[in-house]
């Protein structure tokens, strides 16, 4: 499942997962131990585990569309001592974030999908994407009340 490696050890810690969904497990782990490393609140912990299982999701399904000889790279780190920050990188076409319906509006409150953007940027303190929408960075704020 995980092709790559978690160095518990240092601030950094990288993943390379495959294209299938029981990657994401793997992921969870990755946040369990950041809950540890860095006491982040439970509140905290439930935005960062679903902003990252949307956004890896996301990336398995509509960036490498399940192909598995495309991979997600996943990354994590501090930055400022401030904020937990996740890189989310698939091998897809890219998208353009901006053009992406709001679901909340009357006519797609009631459909199924398409809200895992939308939830990312609600939960998470910053969103980034990059390199045509291939790249997304999410951080938490580690101070937040």
């Amino acid at each position: 499942m995980v092709i790559g490696y978690i160095d518990i050890e240092s601030l950094s810690q990288k993943m390379v997962l495959e294209s299938n969904l029981e990657s994401v497990l793997a992921v969870e782990k990755l946040i369990s131990h950041a809950k540890d490393e860095y006491a982040i609140t439970e509140e905290n912990y439930n935005f960062i585990w679903i902003a990252l299982n949307e956004a890896v999701s996301n990336a398995i399904k509509h960036g490498n569309k399940f192909d598995p000889n495309k991979k997600v790279r996943l990354a994590v780190e501090t930055k400022n001592e401030r904020y937990l920050c996740f890189s989310i990188k698939d091998e897809g076409a890219g998208f353009d974030p901006e053009i992406i319906p709001d679901p909340t509006t009357p006519e797609r409150i009631t459909e199924p999908n398409g809200r895992g953007v939308f939830l990312i940027k609600k939960l998470a303190d910053f969103v980034n994407y990059s390199e045509n929408g291939t790249c997304v960075e999410i951080g938490f704020d580690l101070f937040k009340n």
